[in-house]
């Protein structure tokens, strides 16, 4: 059988991972709702000029 240790700096190491990790998903998305809404703004002005 294997021998498997969990010091306590795999668990800080593990933890700060997991929080990078998160962090990086929250940014991207922010960027990518930033993004699609900047598209989209262009079109929605284009149908309030055309409506007016």
């Amino acid at each position: 059988m294997a021998n498997i240790t969990i010091t306590e700096n795999d668990i800080k190491r593990r933890k700060n991972t997991r929080l990078k990790s998160t962090l990086w998903f929250v940014a991207l998305w922010c960027a990518g709702v930033g993004g699609a809404m900047l598209l989209a703004l262009p079109f929605k002005l284009l149908i309030q000029a055309a409506a007016h």
